[in-house]
């Protein structure tokens, strides 16, 4: 299971998009809609061993604890990846959304006061640090002791 961490418009479902919609399951509340459906097909991954990404801000290890317990109660391995959350770009990228990918300024400020680094500790194997960078991406070990939100 590979569990995105980041605010609204910090590039999670692009980079899910470029790196893992080939072989693993998409699980996001924008394309499912309701916690009962993300439920579900979260269920119906574990049950049939399939891999999945769960593509949501998952800000808080509250918010997190759900999907590590569920991954783990299956022998999953959990896999983080922490979305550079610069909050003023992010902001500027959700400003070009369209119609329902638009969130307010509000909802993305929100997300970004309550988001917590990842920590090992909450069941990760491994966690990664993602940046866009120059059109691009670079993906960098994580690092305990990373302050940057």
């Amino acid at each position: 299971m590979i569990l995105f961490i980041g605010i609204q418009a910090s590039g999670k479902s692009s980079f899910y998009r470029e790196f893992f919609s080939q072989g693993y399951e998409q699980v996001s509340l924008d394309i499912l809609h309701t916690r009962n459906k993300e439920r579900i097909k979260m269920e119906q991954c574990l049950e049939q061993g399939i891999g999945f990404v769960v593509d949501n801000t998952n800000p808080t290890q509250e918010d997190r604890k759900k999907y590590i317990a569920a991954a783990r109660q299956y022998g999953y391995r959990v896999v983080g990846y922490y979305f550079q959350s610069c909050v003023g770009e992010c902001m500027e990228r959700n400003e070009r959304r369209e119609g329902k990918a638009k969130v307010s300024r509000c909802a993305v400020a929100a997300t970004f006061r309550k988001l917590e680094l990842p920590d090992y500790r909450e069941g990760f194997d491994l966690l990664y640090y993602v940046a866009m960078e120059k059109g691009g991406w670079r993906v960098e070990n994580w690092e305990e002791d990373r302050d940057e939100v």
